[in-house]
């Protein structure tokens, strides 16, 4: 039987998630040692408390003990083996769980939660390339913000910042899972929108500024729109993005 803390770190080292380095341990473990169940609770500062269970199965009713549980790995049967480190197996699958709040922090402006100005430079890239190689259409919407300056002028940064992050949410409400939005300057934020009209634009902007489960008050923006596939609009947007 290999070591499996060896085998979750040469997993680490090359995996791009930490969550599906946890539950590869899991099913690992019941692999190895023929369990019925297995399951790791963490709780960390950044990561909060999570439960995990091999398979990727939800809680019941009957896993009551593992919402109180303290933080570590549990299995049924309880494995007996010395060779089992399970202090290890916990920091492993942690730092693994770590490493995607940096990758996601490394992609996203902090402030709105959305892609920040690098990544989507890269995505609007892809994009084209997909639409000129495959002739995949999408609009690119480039939104400014129109009084931000005013609100912080008058309200403080701290408005400002509000009125951001409550953009942001909007976007995340609204757009279909494929959409790409980011903020990429200070009231400068774009959109990709797959298999979307440009004429669609103004009809999905007004969903924006009604998001349901939203109280306060859509800020006001003023926006543009390019299609691709277009020669003229790939170049403009190559351009734009410069």
């Amino acid at each position: 039987m290999g070591n499996l803390s060896d085998e979750i770190a040469a997993h680490l080292a090359v995996t791009d998630s930490g969550l599906s380095l946890v539950y590869k341990t899991l099913d690992t473990l019941v692999e190895q040692y023929q369990l019925e169940d297995a399951a790791l609770v963490l709780e960390e500062p950044g990561l909060g408390r999570q439960i995990f269970r091999a398979g990727r199965r939800p809680l019941d009713a009957d896993d009551e003990a593992l919402l109180e549980a303290a933080p570590g790995l549990y299995t049924e049967p309880t494995i007996e083996s010395a060779d089992l480190d399970r202090a290890l197996v916990l920091s492993l699958c942690t730092l693994g769980l770590r490493l995607d709040v940096l990758r996601y922090d490394a992609w996203h402006d902090p402030l709105t939660g959305l892609y920040d100005r690098r990544s989507f430079d890269r995505l609007l890239e892809m994009a084209v390339a997909r639409s000129v190689r495959y002739g995949w259409p999408f609009t690119l919407v480039m939104l400014d913000l129109d009084d931000l300056k005013v609100i912080n002028d008058r309200e403080g940064h701290a408005a400002g910042d509000e009125v951001l992050r409550d953009l942001g949410e909007r976007f995340r409400r609204v757009l279909r899972f494929g959409d790409n939005a980011a903020r990429i300057g200070g009231d400068e934020f774009a959109m990709i929108l797959p298999d979307t009209e440009p004429d669609a634009v103004p009809f999905l902007l007004e969903r924006v500024k009604t998001a349901p489960g939203l109280t306060s008050r859509s800020p006001e923006f003023s926006f543009g729109t390019a299609k691709c596939p277009d020669r003229l609009a790939i170049d403009a947007t190559v351009k734009r993005i410069q």
